[in-house]
């Protein structure tokens, strides 16, 4: 199944979950946690889509928990921020030196913004738990800085100018765990309307 198909998939089994009872959620929620968990190797895309199918099915069973915003300014997210431009780096990259290269482009203008360093990381302090302890932590920061953190990560990506398809779903499963909208840029392009038939 190709990357681009895989958020929509998950689009379409959503209204299936959510009828799920409380008991058979909690099971459901375990279950992904230990596929996840079970991987020889870190995904970040399989983490994030297990994340993006969590968090909307938990807005269902628990309708009374709402994000709390406890961060209004970047500089208490900078190691936040490092973890989770590190993990986007070594996840869209083959090697540690391309990797360092994207988190750089990411990383400037983040530490620009929080006024102090956003630090680059061994795969091993940016792991799975740390991306998922990192991305609870950011989700509750104001908009902008959710803005900042996406467009960041965004940089990170496209260091090479390209942005492969598995590189842009990352990207927007990173943007609907943050509830903030898509890059422009990572869009579906709208079908081309078929040109008028003349008959000569």
């Amino acid at each position: 199944m190709p990357p681009q198909a895989k958020i929509p998939l998950v689009d379409l089994a959503l209204p299936a979950l959510r009828r799920l009872s409380p008991q058979q959620f909690e099971q459901f929620r375990a279950t992904t946690e230990k596929l996840v968990a079970g991987k020889a190797e870190t995904d970040l895309f399989v983490y994030m889509l297990r994340k993006i199918v969590v968090r909307h099915l938990e807005r269902n069973f628990f309708p009374q928990q709402r994000p709390i915003t406890e961060f209004y300014a970047l500089r208490p997210l900078a190691p936040d921020c490092g973890v989770l431009l590190s993990a986007t780096a070594y996840a869209g990259q083959e090697n540690a030196t391309a990797a360092y290269a994207a988190f750089s482009q990411g990383a400037e203008s983040l530490s620009h913004a929080a006024h102090c360093e956003i630090s680059w990381l061994p795969p091993d302090h940016c792991d799975l738990l740390r991306v998922d302890v990192a991305l609870a932590r950011l989700s509750q920061a104001v908009p902008q800085i959710k803005k900042n953190v996406l467009n960041a990560c965004a940089q990170t990506v496209a260091v090479d100018g390209v942005i492969q398809e598995g590189e842009a779903e990352i990207l927007r499963a990173i943007a609907d765990t943050l509830d903030c909208p898509v890059p422009p840029f990572l869009q579906p392009e709208k079908a081309t309307a078929p040109l008028p038939m003349h008959n000569n």
